[in-house]
């Protein structure tokens, strides 16, 4: 037994010096045809080792060879798919000798791999199931199998190429470590490296690489680092036809833009200020669809921090679904550095939103939309709901105020004139319609001390927006919006002309509108408008306004207006009737004219066309009537001047006729007090003409002809008064020798004279004193003698008169001559001078 012991020692010691030894006599190319075989045997690929073989038997047979390609499937751009500058390899060396070729180590070093996708689909990666070993040339059968247990690749580069999305990504310096036992066997990686210029470090473990070759999901853990993100996926994933992903995963990415730049992703606007994005959820379904999950996207800066939990489903149109809650610290400044513009963005501060956000990306819908901005112009909200899809949807509640409207406005580049006005606003109602089509109903709106409640639109679906209303305005007074001359009450001024400034009328041709306003109290400087309904509508720059109903200057009224801005020459049409209208307060506020006073109706019927006040003023066509009750005319009292002295009679009589004293009667304390004041006006070109005009008192009686000049603010009218002196409603017109006598109102409307007309009593004076002094030259008596005017102004006979001496001697030469007709017009002149307004001073300058 012994002796058989140390035999099967020494057989066995035999056969350990033969392995270590007889490698050593084996031909190197023997080794190398043996690792071609089996790399070619596990990579299904012809590999060629094209280097020096080095190689060692223990403890495993050891090779190293200078150069080694993989070659690429017949069809892609090159011959190889790998080519390195050297490989190392290491083979067990027990398994050869029952014919197993277990490769324990292979490694690239220097490698260049080129992945390859074919336009038809193909990729080069796709290595196909292992052959089986030719039969031995021995002829004592078998095949070889082959794993390999270590596979790394030192300073490699590897390239993609998409054939058919003419795509290309470079990796280099990649250093990759991988374990594979086989493909039906977990592979385990880890590289580092540079792509497509930013460097990474990558952890991979994938349970079946056969299953990742057939098609199949392969469990998936990786995690990856970088400068621009770190990450993780844990899952499956898909390759082949339908490549796919399902697994959980996180993403960290320090600046967004960064990312999107390297994913060369096109942005309509600049993403850097939204900072760092952290995500984390699952991903599922096939890469050209696939669908996120996030239990959390934030996006964090020191503008903004946006948080979104929800799904992404990013298909051809992406479609979102989950809460959206975001807070921009200066929304102005953050919309600034994006690129984004929008009205007074230096006004846009604090900006917090909330909501549930889903539907389509380019038609979202927001329910439960909650939106806030505070700052320190402007204070805002809106809550309700929204949508982007096609004109977009609103359905909700805003509230809006300002207490710095002007800097708000300013902030927005519009450019306000000094003033006390615009200082605050608010708004509150229920919003509903589209973008294009907007409605606002339980609308309360503050602008100063203005207040408004009702119903508001706007319609943007036309071709120029359209602005409805029904507004209830309450105490209205538009005073602080006027010229700042204006702003106060101040007493009447009187005019100095009519504007010639160009009318601006474009807003009216910007928009159209239909409106109904109704106000308790409309105040406009001196205007004020009491219980007044407004119901316009403007088309195409076609203004029509309805007032049915409003109070001013202590009547009545009611009407409509029209204006016409849609031509080159602006056209105004205008229909008002009033009652119980104060006529001075009327003519005082609109004209400037406080000559008239009373009460009574007016109706105005009018056309113009200009495009200034002065020319639609100078181009006024139409009718006006008033009935007046209960006034005066101011300028001038002709009861004071038929009950001055003892009578008009007395004063001619006695040949007194400078101590007449006119001028108190016709001064601008003076006044004519009437019961009745009727008026018929005709308007053409500007002038009115009167038709009628009849003035009624118990002690005088007017009846008047001529005309008003509207557009040059002048007049001039002849009034025949009648008077009844005792008062007693018997009136007789006011003549001289039978000789009517009228008055004339002449002037501008500012100043108006007031004088009698005399040109019909100073020619029949002129006849009769033409007769009376050729009677006396001729000796001839043909009246009393003692006091011809007597005479001519149809008096009895009054006290003589002492003949004057005449003081020129013989021997001064004599004055011209005048002719009876001369004499006889000077007269009448200087008498009626004297009698109307009393003997002049010579120092007494002549009215201008």
């Amino acid at each position: 037994m012994k002796r058989t012991i140390l035999i099967l020692a020494g057989v066995f010691g035999l056969l350990l010096v033969a392995a270590l030894t007889v490698p050593f006599f084996v031909p190197k190319s023997v080794y190398k045809a043996q690792i071609e075989k089996a790399a070619t045997s596990a990579l299904n690929r012809d590999v060629l080792l094209t280097g020096d073989v080095s190689v060692s038997v223990f403890p495993r047979i050891s090779a190293s060879i200078g150069g080694v390609t993989v070659a690429n499937p017949d069809g892609f751009s090159a011959p190889n798919m790998i080519e390195a500058g050297e490989l190392r390899g290491s083979v067990k060396w027990m398994p050869l000798l029952s014919r197993r070729v277990e490769v324990q180590e292979l490694s690239f070093v220097d490698a260049n791999v080129q992945l390859e996708k074919l336009a038809d689909g193909r990729t080069n990666w796709d290595f196909g199931a292992s052959s089986e070993a030719e039969p031995a040339a021995s002829g004592d059968g078998g095949g070889v199998s082959a794993s390999i247990g270590k596979a790394s690749l030192k300073n490699a580069s590897l390239t993609y190429t998409d054939r058919a999305a003419g795509t290309e990504y470079a990796l280099t310096d990649l250093n990759l470590d991988a374990s594979m036992q086989g493909f039906d066997k977990p592979l385990k990686a880890r590289a580092d490296g540079v792509f497509q210029d930013q460097a990474f470090d990558i952890d991979l473990t994938l349970d079946t690489p056969e299953q990742l070759q057939n098609g199949s999901p392969a469990t998936v853990d990786a995690k990856f680092d970088s400068k621009l993100a770190t990450g993780m996926f844990d899952g499956s994933v898909t390759l082949g036809n339908a490549p796919a992903l399902d697994g959980a995963f996180s993403l960290d990415a320090p600046n967004l833009a960064d990312v999107a730049t390297f994913a060369s992703i096109e942005l309509p606007v600049n993403i850097t200020p939204l900072g760092v994005g952290d995500m984390k959820g699952t991903v599922s379904g096939p890469f050209d669809a696939l669908t996120i999950k996030f239990d959390n996207l934030d996006l964090k800066s020191d503008l903004l921090d946006l948080g979104f939990t929800g799904t992404v489903a990013l298909q051809d149109s992406p479609t979102v679904d989950g809460q959206l809650q975001a807070s921009a610290s200066n929304t102005g400044e953050l919309l600034n550095q994006m690129g984004i513009e929008v009205p007074a963005e230096d006004a846009l501060e604090q900006v917090n939103i909330a909501g549930k956000v889903s539907g389509p990306a380019d038609a979202l819908s927001l329910t439960g939309l909650d939106i806030k901005h505070t700052g320190a112009l402007l204070n805002a909200s809106y809550k309700g709901d929204a949508s982007l899809a096609g004109d977009g949807k609103l359905n909700g509640t805003i509230d809006a105020s300002s207490d710095e409207l002007r800097a708000l406005l300013k902030a927005a580049d519009v450019e306000m004139p000094d003033g006390d006005t615009l200082k605050t606003f608010s708004t509150a109602g229920a919003v509903s319609g589209s973008f294009k089509k907007l409605a606002i109903s339980n609308l309360n709106f503050a602008l100063d001390d203005i207040r408004a409640t009702g119903t508001a639109g706007l319609d943007l679906s036309g071709t120029k927006p359209h602005l409805s209303g029904d507004l209830d305005m309450g105490e209205l007074d538009l005073s602080p919006f006027l010229a700042a001359e204006d702003q106060q009450k101040k007493p009447q001024q009187p005019m100095e002309g009519w504007s010639k400034e160009p009318l601006d009328l474009a807003g009216l041709k910007a928009v159209d509108a239909d409106l109904k306003i109704k106000t308790t109290t409309l105040t406009l400087g001196n205007v004020v408008l009491k219980d007044a309904t407004v119901i316009a509508t403007l088309r195409n720059g076609k203004l029509n306004a309805d007032l049915p109903a409003f109070n001013a200057f202590g009547g009545s009224w009611g009407g409509k207006m029209s204006l016409d801005a849609s031509a080159a020459k602006p056209a105004i049409a205008l229909d008002m009737t009033g009652d119980s209208v104060g006529v001075s307060s009327l003519l005082g506020t609109l004209a400037g004219f406080d000559k008239l006073t009373g009460t009574g109706a007016f109706a105005v019927s009018a056309t113009s066309t200009g495009t200034s006040i002065d020319e639609i003023m100078k181009d006024l066509n139409g009718q006006v009537s008033t009935k007046l009750n209960d006034g005066a005319i101011k300028g001038l009292n002709v009861a004071q001047l038929v009950r001055s002295k003892d009578s008009l009679l007395q004063a001619v009589t006695s040949g007194q006729l400078q101590g007449l004293d006119f001028a108190s009667a016709l001064s601008p304390e003076a006044k004519t007090d009437f019961s009745s004041f009727d008026t018929v006006l005709s308007v053409k070109n500007g002038v009115a003409n009167v038709d009628l005009m009849k003035l009624i008192s118990p002690v005088l009686g007017i009846d008047g002809t001529g005309n008003i000049n509207l557009g040059g603010q002048t007049l001039d009218l002849r009034l025949a008064t009648s008077i009844d002196k005792k008062g007693e409603g018997s009136g007789s017109v006011v003549q001289l020798n039978g000789i009517p006598v009228p008055i004339r109102l002449s002037g501008s409307w500012t100043k108006p004279k007031v004088t009698p007309d005399l040109s019909g009593v100073t020619n029949q004076l002129k006849q009769d004193l033409t007769g009376q002094l050729l009677e006396g030259l001729t000796g001839k008596s043909g009246g009393s003698g003692a006091n011809p005017l007597a005479d001519i102004l149809g008096t009895s006979t009054g006290t003589s008169q002492p003949e004057t001496p005449s003081t020129e001697t013989e021997t001064t030469e004599p004055a011209k001559q005048q002719t009876p007709e001369d004499l006889a017009e000077q007269a009448a002149k200087e008498a009626l001078g004297n009698l109307l307004f009393g003997k002049k001073k010579t120092e007494d300058k002549p009215d201008e």
